[in-house]
């Protein structure tokens, strides 16, 4: 049995003009009472999907024919808001599907996917594939959702989206390396540029990944050396959203950038990099700085907390309130104070170009 959950938007809060062909988060959104978690059980069949696909138990499956039945018949779901109260008007663990998909215009280039989530027929809420603006008419196109144009289970928004070192992590500072779980608010750390830098601001969270709707937080490990000589010098743990810098000849070729930044979850098809499966408590670490950085963890370079809208998620309301006085200003929806990320960040599909870009060459390493 797969189990699978997605962060998403209450219903109330989106709007969708057919009228005028826009799809628009309500500018009274707040992120701490209008989102949704998704909570998904899919066991894989026989059966097979209504279309004749077999069910492999891992696609966040749609209702191809609109009979309020969804393809996947062993597809059930908890709608939950985000302290885990189930949602009232909702049939609980009841079939769970996508009823719809709209491709919007992002104005700041490509685009975005929502999807329509219904349970037994009553509309649940929307999950994106990138948070939305509110107050921005996003134009959009719409299909009905088919098994093939699912979300890809195998990389879900997931509940906690803060990129994190796990306790015990070596970070490097110019008195030497410090675990983690040593660090406090006011320390140097040196980064990548080779200057010291002061955490404004640490944070933790201890997580019982072992719980079936927890287990898309278990730690990434990437092993000694895997990402090159060096790289990390002793087994890396993170979180599976937290980015790795990563320099390699191709880039410059395949993506104009001399290094990127990409989540250890879609690293996982190199050697030495795999998913913690038997871990159970993990307590994760999350720092900032006064801008995005590039730091030294167990010899690898990896990035800093960067207060984006998918960070926020993962963090208290206690926790948002702190971050607020400490960067006034800087969390409006547009980061603009705060500056842009230390690298350009890479997509799913482009990671996998240059993964199968490195197969062909002997041995297959990344450099980091």
């Amino acid at each position: 049995m797969a189990a699978y959950s997605y962060i998403g938007y209450a219903p109330n809060v989106i709007s969708v003009s057919f009228f005028n062909g826009t799809v628009t988060l309500a500018t009274t959104y707040d992120p701490n009472t209008d989102r949704r978690v998704f909570n998904v059980q899919d066991d894989p069949g026989p059966p097979n999907l209504v279309n004749g696909d077999p069910d492999n138990g891992t696609d966040f499956n749609g209702d191809r024919f609109n009979n309020e039945n969804g393809d996947d018949l062993t597809q059930q779901g908890l709608v939950t808001d985000l302290d885990g109260t189930p949602i009232g008007g909702l049939t609980a663990n009841g079939d769970i599907y996508l009823e719809e998909s709209y491709t919007l215009t992002n104005p700041n280039g490509g685009t975005i996917d929502v999807y329509r989530v219904e349970v037994n027929g009553t509309l649940a809420g929307y999950i994106t594939s990138e948070p939305l603006d509110p107050g921005v008419a996003y134009a959009f196109t719409v299909s009905n959702v088919t098994p093939d144009n699912a979300p890809d289970t195998t990389d879900p928004d997931a509940i906690v989206d803060v990129p994190c070192f796990v306790l015990g992590t070596m970070i490097q500072t110019p008195d030497g390396d410090v675990t983690v779980e040593n660090l406090k608010c006011g320390d140097l750390v040196t980064t990548a540029e080779g200057n010291a830098k002061k955490i404004r601001w640490i944070g933790s969270r201890t997580i019982d990944v072992s719980q079936s709707g927890q287990s898309h937080l278990k730690p990434i490990r990437i092993s000694k050396d895997a990402l090159g000589l060096g790289s990390p010098t002793a087994d890396l743990l993170v979180s599976p959203n937290h980015k790795v810098l990563i320099s390699e000849a191709e880039l410059e070729v395949l993506f104009d950038e001399p290094e990127v930044l990409i989540p250890a979850k879609f690293l996982l098809e190199l050697p030495g990099v795999e998913v913690v499966n038997d871990a159970s408590q993990v307590t994760y670490y999350h720092f900032i700085f006064d801008q995005h950085e590039i730091v030294f963890s167990n010899g690898a370079k990896t990035e800093s907390l960067y207060p984006g809208d998918m960070a926020l998620r993962g963090v208290t309301k206690a926790t948002q309130d702190e971050l607020f006085e400490i960067f006034p200003g800087v969390f409006d929806g547009r980061l603009t104070d705060y500056g842009p990320t230390a690298a350009a960040v890479l997509k799913k599909h482009e990671v996998s170009v240059l993964v199968a870009n490195n197969r062909t060459k002997r041995p297959v390493r990344i450099q980091a």
